[in-house]
C-alpha cells in the first residue's frame, strides 16, 4: 500500500463508488485448480497470424477487457453475473500450425471441464480451432452456429499451416458435430464475398442474412429466424461475432473494415436475441484490432457485446 505521507496525490484521487460498481469487477482471476464446471469463463487468444493485412487483433483481448471500465454491471433490468477470467493463452506468433494446435487443445480442455466459455480474439480463424476443440471434448453433440459477420469465412486451405481468418467455418463444417444446415450467418455485406464461396455456403445449407435483410425486417426478427433455422434438430448453440460485421463508423478498429455494415444498435440486438437461447454453450468475439481503433470505439462495442453475453448467463 502506498504511504499517504509519501504520496503527493493522496486524497486527490477519485475513490470508486461502491454504489456504482464498474464492469471490470465482473472478471475475477481464476485461481489455479479452481473447478470450472458450470462456470462462465473468459479466455483470450492473442493471435493474428491468419490475417493477410492490417495485423493487430492479437491486442484485442486486452483492449476488450480494458474497455469494460466504460460500463457498469446493471443494465436497468439485469445484474451481470461475475465470470472467471482465465487470462490469455501464450501462443507462438510465427508458426500458424502450432498456434492453432494450442488453441484447439486449450478449447478442448475448457469444454471438457464443463465450463461455459466466452473466447476473445484474435483473428477469426481461431474460431475454427475452437470448434475443433469442442468436437474433441463433446463428439456426440449436434452443434448449431450463429455467426455475426460481413464475410462467409469458408475459404479453402491447403493445410493447418495455411489457416487464415477466412477459414473457420469451412473447418467447423469439416467436424462431425456441425452440419451446414445448422449454420446461420447474419450481417453478410455486399461486395465482401465472392460468388464461388456464396454458392459453396448455400450449397452446404448455410442460412445467410444480409445487412439489407436486417434493415428491412429488423435485427430481432432476423436473429430469431436465423436461430430457428440453425437450431432445429441441434443440441447446442455457439455464437461467433466478427467485429467487422459492424459498419466502419461504429467499428473502425477491425482487420477488414467495410462500409455498409450493421449499426452498433443492431449488433447489440442480435447478440441479445441469440444469447437468450438456453442452448448456448459458448461464444466468441473476434477481430478487434486496437492499432486501428484510436478512440477505442470498437473495443467499447466489443465490451458491450461481452456484457450482453454475460448478462444472459445465470
Amino acid at each position: 500500500m502506498t504511504d499517504p505521507v509519501l504520496d503527493p496525490l493522496a486524497g486527490l484521487r477519485a475513490s470508486p463508488d461502491p454504489r456504482d460498481p464498474r464492469a471490470p469487477t465482473l472478471l475475477r482471476p481464476w485461481a489455479d485448480g479452481e473447478p470450472l464446471y458450470g462456470r462462465t469463463v473468459v479466455l483470450g487468444f492473442p493471435y493474428d497470424g491468419g490475417i493477410p493485412s492490417r495485423p493487430g487483433a492479437r491486442f484485442g483481448p486486452r483492449a476488450i477487457r480494458d474497455a469494460l471500465a466504460s460500463f457498469g454491471t446493471f443494465d436497468g433490468e439485469r445484474h451481470v453475473s461475475p465470470a472467471l477470467d482465465l487470462g490469455d493463452i501464450a501462443l507462438p506468433t510465427m508458426n500458424g500450425a502450432d498456434a492453432h494446435a494450442a488453441i484447439e487443445q486449450a478449447a478442448r480442455q475448457v469444454f471438457a471441464a464443463g465450463a461455459r466459455p466466452v473466447f476473445l480474439g484474435g483473428d477469426h480463424g481461431i474460431t475454427g480451432s475452437i470448434i475443433r476443440g469442442l468436437a474433441a471434448a463433446r463428439p456426440h453433440i449436434g452443434l448449431a452456429i450463429v455467426n455475426v459477420d460481413a464475410h462467409l469465412d469458408v475459404r479453402e486451405y491447403d493445410d493447418e499451416a495455411h489457416l487464415s481468418s477466412g477459414t473457420p467455418f469451412r473447418r467447423a463444417m469439416e467436424t462431425p458435430i456441425v452440419d451446414g444446415r445448422h449454420v446461420a450467418m447474419i450481417g453478410i455485406r455486399r461486395f465482401a464475398n465472392s460468388q464461388y464461396y456464396i454458392e459453396f455456403a448455400t450449397g452446404e445449407g448455410v442460412h445467410l442474412s444480409t445487412v439489407e435483410d436486417v434493415e428491412a425486417h429488423g435485427a430481432v426478427t432476423v436473429s430469431r429466424a436465423a436461430l430457428y433455422r440453425a437450431t432445429s434438430g441441434a443440441d447446442a448453440l455457439y455464437l461467433s461475432i466478427d467485429m467487422d460485421a459492424a459498419d466502419t463508423a461504429f467499428a473502425p478498429g477491425v482487420s477488414a473494415p467495410g462500409t455498409g455494415g450493421l449499426s452498433a444498435r443492431e449488433m447489440i440486438d442480435i447478440v441479445r436475441t441469440v444469447t437468450a437461447d438456453p442452448r448456448l454453450v459458448a461464444a466468441d468475439i473476434m477481430e478487434t484490432s486496437p492499432p486501428y481503433d484510436p478512440d477505442g470505439r470498437t473495443a467499447r462495442l466489443a465490451a458491450r457485446l461481452l456484457l450482453e453475453i454475460l448478462a444472459a448467463r445465470p
